[in-house]
């Protein structure tokens, strides 16, 4: 009998399917389950949290899900462990390689329509481009993060979303000359009440922003919060080993947790 179920099915934002089905038939058999796939998480964050060891009974099995936002890039383990009993204030996140890649090369001179099919060549674009280059990649990545790492529950209705097809060569080249770049930013920032407005935008980075210093390829997060101060971490990934490891580490997490 299977002890741990690892969950990688393509992201489904229909339904969520057949990851979903199959996490809450794992969990509810009492299998530790680790995902790297964003739909189910993105669907049904707090019932599979209330099946697990996150929100639900002493005993319950544990889910994990670190590549699911940003692959090696531990943008949940620094959010929830490494930042615990900080409040985090700011929070801005470049979760979509994808995106970084395509405005590079925009910025070096090439069209949308030719960044886009380079990128594509180089097998990093989703099946479906517009989970990319209209956001929404980004936006589920911070669907979950929402949830997990804030403590707000999160729908993709609750974000403003834009993507990086409009953005001009002209705006991206005056960047650049300025030692900033553009890049899809997902931004959750705190207000008065306690909530966080939550959004995924083209940004300008100036020169001295750390997530400006990012190459070709690169995700990184940046985390202000009230007693920490400022924490920054990135990932440079090459193919599908990043979320491959976080798989991996999840998994000894749980393995190191049994014993």
């Amino acid at each position: 009998e299977a002890e741990v179920l690892l969950e990688a099915t393509p992201t489904n934002l229909r339904d969520a399917q057949p990851g979903l089905d199959i996490v809450r038939a794992a969990l509810r058999n009492g299998t530790h389950a680790v995902l790297a796939s964003k739909g189910p998480l993105v669907f049904a964050y707090h019932e599979l949290a209330a099946l697990s060891d996150l929100a639900g009974p002493p005993g319950a099995p544990a889910l994990r899900f670190s590549g699911a936002v940003g692959g090696a890039l531990p943008t949940i383990n620094v959010g929830r462990r490494d930042l615990a009993g900080a409040v985090i204030n700011r929070a801005e996140l470049i979760v979509n390689g994808t995106t970084q890649v395509i405005l590079e090369l925009m910025a070096g001179g090439m069209s949308f329509d030719s960044a886009l099919a380079a990128a594509q060549a180089q097998g990093i674009v989703e099946p479906d481009p517009a989970l990319d280059v209209d956001g929404w990649d980004a936006a589920n990545k911070l669907v979950i993060f929402a949830n997990a790492v804030l403590g707000q529950p999160t729908h993709l209705a609750d974000l403003r979303v834009s993507g990086i097809s409009e953005v001009q060569e002209a705006e991206l080249h005056a960047a650049w000359a300025a030692g900033g770049r553009i890049s899809l930013v997902g931004l959750a920032e705190r207000q008065p009440d306690g909530r966080y407005d939550l959004s995924v935008a083209p940004t300008l980075l100036p020169r001295d922003h750390p997530l400006a210093r990012l190459g070709q390829g690169e995700m990184g997060a940046v985390f202000y919060t009230d007693i920490i101060g400022r924490t920054t971490v990135s990932s440079l990934e090459d193919g599908p080993l990043g979320s491959t490891q976080a798989m991996l580490r999840d998994v000894i997490e749980i393995i190191t947790r049994e014993k």
